[in-house]
């Protein structure tokens, strides 16, 4: 297994576990380095059970793929994702009062909502 394979079933792994994430990915190969994006930053930033599976995935990579890199940066970084090779985002359902306000779009293999402000009440 090469190591953007590797990458991306440890990514989808990961995403099993925490569907609220979207993860893109891009390798430079100036620098050796997989750049992986992840957002919502709100969302990962202090979960530190995500943050516990990101640092075992960069353990585990480096000892099987060293010298190459990775580098986790979020959608706000200086370093930026400008040509993504693959994206790796799942279904989130919303079960609530409010989902009332999302929309809901299928684009290519994904289904993700939107958030909406519109709103089509009809008073009598």
């Amino acid at each position: 297994m090469n190591s953007k394979n590797y990458i991306e079933k440890r990514l989808n792994e990961i995403s099993n576990i925490f569907p609220e994430l979207i993860f893109r990915y891009q390798f430079n190969e100036n620098t050796n380095n997989h750049i992986i994006e992840v957002k919502p930053l709100e969302s990962y930033q202090t979960n530190a059970k995500y943050i516990s599976y990101e640092a075992d995935l960069m353990f585990d990579f480096e000892k099987e793929f060293f010298p190459e890199t990775i580098l986790f940066v979020s959608e706000d970084s200086l370093t930026q994702i400008t040509n993504p090779e693959f994206i790796i985002q799942k279904q989130v359902f919303v079960n609530s009062a409010l989902k009332a306000n999302y929309s809901f779009m299928l684009d290519m293999e994904d289904l993700f909502c939107v958030m909406s402000d519109n709103n089509y009440a009809i008073a009598a």
